[in-house]
């Protein structure tokens, strides 16, 4: 069958020229039109969502560092400050002067691996290699990140839980000579071994353990910490936080007037941009206090069960195992309990509790931190293994560390006993903004 023509309206004349019948004229001339009224709506659409993305305002919410509030629009961040439009005014917010940034962004649910950085930054990562003296960090949401392999500090590649975060948070805060693998054990404990880390692949770790290699699978390992034996510089005073939750320590912070991303400069000279749609907040200088600079409340040895501070010996007994603070390390002897004031603003308390390392028999102690009177965080230390926590304060205003033995005291000589085996060491303890 032979397949129909369509019927043109057109035609070619002998002179080669088309010619278009002039009954369709109008109809072409409309089609034409209705064409040229879209592509024009759709190129305007395009341009205004050009200009709409390039400066679209960035509300912020300031505070002052005498506690003032201030709304605006952001323009830009500068070596003279933040930029602020204010309806018809702008004006110019020196760094030195300001306390907080907030911006309104969502955040996301956290995601399981974090790694830390010389400085301080805590960074969420999706994952990290590490080849030669280089490091590669694939951070949430943002452009890779390429430091110096003597830069990282730790990483974690599980989500904690309240059974494995004291020892491994213990272990953070304290010094180590090596590095060491860590192993999470049936989800409730963790194991850890001591050597060198050379290398840091998709699916394992490459390990020297006295000299001898090992491929330790990602799968098993808790997280990697690394040699901390030198000195750490003072961390810098600007803090900024993204909606994956990283916190960048940052020495200094820009933003050019229509960028839609901030740059942050870390310790060491690196250099990261953050999209502005992902900074939650940015903190400045002043935003840690060492606990053992705390103003102190109260100081107690003993408890109910022995008298406390009515007991006729009292007073020997508190001028001998009262807390006590030396060289940023707060002292505890068991039955005791040190109480500090909170001042405004600070929002977490970090710290790590251990033996004393003047005690040869231990006491099976319990560790309790209480926030206005509240018990918020409990655990049993048995051993010299270092007990470690991070906690929200919640806007307490008073913050106990208290240690107990475990096996009932009912008298003094008992205290004196449980005290010489039971001190204890509250160390690397601050408060943060």
């Amino acid at each position: 069958m032979a397949t129909p023509t369509r019927r043109s309206n057109s035609k070619w004349n002998r002179s080669g020229e088309l010619t278009v019948d002039s009954s369709r004229v109008p109809l072409l001339r409309s089609w034409l039109l209705r064409s040229w009224r879209c592509w024009l709506g759709m190129a305007v659409l395009f341009a205004s969502g050009l200009v709409a993305s390039e400066g679209v305002a960035t509300e912020v919410a300031i505070t002052t560092s005498d506690g003032k509030a201030i709304a605006g629009e952001l323009v830009k961040i500068d070596p003279d400050g933040i930029h602020l439009e204010r309806g018809s005014e702008d004006s110019v917010l020196p760094l030195d002067e300001l306390s907080q940034l907030t911006f309104d962004h969502d955040a996301p649910p956290p995601l399981p691996m974090r790694a830390q950085l010389s400085g301080g930054s805590l960074v969420s990562i999706t994952g990290v290699t590490w080849v030669d003296d280089t490091v590669t960090i694939a951070v949430a949401r943002q452009s890779p990140l390429t430091v110096p392999a003597r830069q990282l500090r730790w990483v974690r590649f599980r989500t904690g839980n309240p059974a494995t975060d004291p020892t491994w948070l213990g272990w953070l805060e304290e010094v180590r000579r090596a590095d060491r693998l860590v192993v999470r054990r049936n989800d409730k404990a963790l194991d850890s071994v001591d050597g060198t880390v050379v290398g840091i692949g998709r699916d394992s770790v490459k390990f020297e353990m006295r000299g001898n290699p090992v491929d330790a699978p990602l799968a098993k390992l808790e997280g990697i910490l690394f040699s901390n034996s030198t000195q750490e510089p003072a961390a810098p005073g600007i803090r900024l936080i993204d909606t994956a939750g990283s916190e960048w320590m940052a020495e200094t912070i820009s933003m050019p007037a229509g960028s839609a991303e901030v740059k942050v400069g870390l310790a060491g000279g690196i250099e990261h941009e953050i999209p502005i749609a992902q900074v939650r907040q940015i903190r400045f200088a002043g935003g840690i206090l060492a606990l053992s600079e705390a103003e102190v409340a109260a100081t107690t040895f003993g408890d109910e069960s022995n008298g406390g501070a009515g007991a006729a010996n009292a007073a020997g007994l508190d001028a001998w195992f009262a807390p006590q603070s030396v060289e940023g390390v707060i002292g505890i002897n068991a039955p005791g309990k040190i109480t500090l004031r909170i001042p405004d603003g600070y929002q977490k308390l970090i710290v790590a509790a251990r033996r004393s390392r003047d005690v040869s028999q231990f006491t099976a102690l319990q560790l309790d931190v209480l926030l206005d009177g509240e018990v918020r965080w409990t655990a049993t230390l048995q051993n010299r293994e270092s007990l470690g926590l991070e906690l929200p304060l919640s806007g307490a205003r008073q913050l106990t560390l208290r240690a107990s033995p475990m096996s009932e005291t009912k008298d003094s000589a008992s205290s004196v006993n449980a005290a010489l085996g039971g001190s204890v060491e509250w160390f690397s303890g601050r408060l943060l903004k």
